[in-house]
């Protein structure tokens, strides 16, 4: 009893210790916003999950995050500034305008981070995607704890930044159809949800929110869910109406 007793008090006091350590920073959280986003589903944005537009989703869970101290989105909607002119929490501005083929074709992330990044003091950033309805604020929270403890904690720093990935296990082909591996390995896509990463190693990585040895971050099937064309909006809005189907996910 003695022993366990004294067990439970030291894994309290390395929580107690982590959040003291995580407390000594603040994270600034990055969002780009659109009006137009893209040619094929381009009001987005503004579709309604769960009675609520779909960036006030996004939105909402990164302010209940107490470790993020300030909020920038990007936007050239009217709707939203108007929304946020009075969040003390939430800086809007309008700085970087995406091309609706550059959004098709994500080449624009770091191009939107770069401008973004005049308007941030902090160093610490971490950037979100506005399209994903089933990311839990938990998932976020646990990701910022695996940047403090990989990337941060000068005890234990192998890593240069973090980000968000899909693991897949499928057998891999090449373009003649020719099998690249007989057995079923572990394939990672980055799904571009959520980034954290730091102004140095950004800079010195050539503006790229990756670093060279970036810690990788799985997320579930659900959650990866992109609100990028109709038909998956329409699966989001099924999906959110038999939420008690998916316990793992939205709990019980």
């Amino acid at each position: 009893m003695e022993t366990n007793f004294l067990f439970m008090c030291n894994i309290e006091f390395i929580n107690q210790r982590t959040i003291q350590k995580m407390s000594n920073y603040s994270l600034t959280a990055i969002i780009s916003i659109p009006e137009v986003a893209g040619y094929f589903f381009p009001n987005r944005h503004f579709e309604h999950i769960s009675r609520n537009m779909l960036y006030s989703l996004m939105v909402d869970k990164l302010e209940a995050i107490p470790q993020i101290g300030k909020i920038i989105i990007n936007t050239d909607a009217r709707r939203i500034k108007d929304h946020y002119s009075r969040y003390g929490k939430i800086k809007v501005i309008d700085v970087y305008r995406s091309e609706p083929q550059e959004i098709e074709l994500e080449l624009t992330s770091d191009k939107v981070t770069t401008a973004m990044l005049e308007h941030v003091e902090t160093e610490h950033i971490l950037q979100l995607g506005p399209i994903f309805p089933f990311l839990r604020q938990q998932t976020i929270q646990n990701a910022i704890e695996n940047y403090h403890r990989y990337v941060l904690d000068p005890e234990d720093s192998r890593y240069d930044s973090l980000f968000t990935i899909k693991a897949m296990n499928r057998r891999l082909y090449d373009s003649d159809k020719n099998m690249m591996r007989e057995d079923r390995p572990n394939t990672f896509v980055e799904d571009g949800i959520l980034h954290i990463f730091n102004r140095s190693t950004f800079l010195a990585n050539g503006n790229r929110k990756v670093g060279k040895n970036p810690f990788s971050y799985s997320i579930d099937d659900i959650e990866n869910l992109a609100i990028d064309s109709e038909e998956n909006y329409r699966l989001a809005v099924l999906i959110d109406e038999h939420r008690y189907r998916f316990p793992g996910v939205f709990g019980r």
